[in-house]
């Protein structure tokens, strides 16, 4: 295919998406911007709870600040935005896939294939566990740092909202280690022996990477090192999986050309 066929074909493809994208956005917009909007507040609403279980109990604002009359409405918009993106994904991942697909030998599609898939799950999961778990837990442990008998909490929409993506895109991005870790594998290019050997390396990597990732404080950092260290741990059983089963592809195809 020439270069300006190449061209065509992606401008298809992305009109298609950001098409797509733009009905979901509207939909989402016009129709369920409350729904959405107390969705993602629901992570804040937990951490109230549980601090006002404590005893005794800790007493913080359930409803957030709005300090600019278009807050509340840029809010709106990036929820509606972030679900239409999340929504809409397994259509923009097949229109990617369709595009790049044309470009690839057999091989090579059918490696993308074993490994596309599983990045999409473990992304989710991530994504699922930031909303559930580490959010929440997170947001109640930095909510009860601050002296009530000094200062007054007033937490911000926008900053919580800031603290709520970067933690759960920070996660989608974590979750993907024991994919990248059982692709080298499967290349032949690391070995589980070599994962082991940087085991301690990678434990200093995941809680300096955690202190990138979140707010300047301890909880935080553990709360996001310990996901990775455990992924880590993960992937060296796929790597040992993976490694097996090429030994014993190997050996299979030796045997047959004998």
């Amino acid at each position: 295919m020439p270069f300006s066929s190449h061209l065509n074909e992606l401008r298809r493809r992305l009109g298609r998406s950001l098409l797509v994208l733009a009905v979901i956005f509207f939909i989402g917009w016009m129709g369920f911007g409350e729904v959405l909007q107390q969705f993602f507040m629901q992570p804040h609403l937990r951490a109230v709870q549980e601090l006002a279980a404590y005893d005794p109990p800790i007493l913080i604002p359930a409803r957030l600040q709005l300090l600019s009359p278009l807050e509340n409405i840029f809010y709106t918009l990036k929820v509606s935005a972030l679900v239409a993106v999340l929504i809409g994904f397994p259509f923009l991942l097949y229109q990617m896939w369709a595009f790049i697909a044309s470009g690839l030998v057999p091989p090579e599609k059918r490696a993308l294939m074993r490994f596309l898939p599983w990045s999409v799950v473990f992304a989710l999961i991530g994504i699922c566990f930031g909303y559930f778990f580490m959010v929440p837990m997170i947001l109640e442990f930095l909510y009860a740092i601050p002296n009530q008998d000094f200062v007054t909490p007033a937490y911000r929409l926008q900053d919580y909202f800031s603290l709520f993506l970067m933690f759960t895109a920070a996660l989608a991005l974590v979750f993907q280690l024991p994919i990248v870790m059982m692709g080298l594998g499967s290349l032949g290019l690391v070995t589980p022996k070599l994962f082991r050997k940087y085991r301690r390396h990678f434990i200093l990597v995941a809680f300096v990477l955690g202190a990138m990732l979140t707010p300047p404080e301890p909880f935080s950092q553990l709360l996001m090192a310990t996901p990775t260290i455990l992924l880590y741990e993960l992937g060296i059983i796929l790597v040992a999986i993976t490694s097996k089963s090429r030994a014993k592809a190997a050996k299979a195809e030796t045997e047959e050309s004998e």
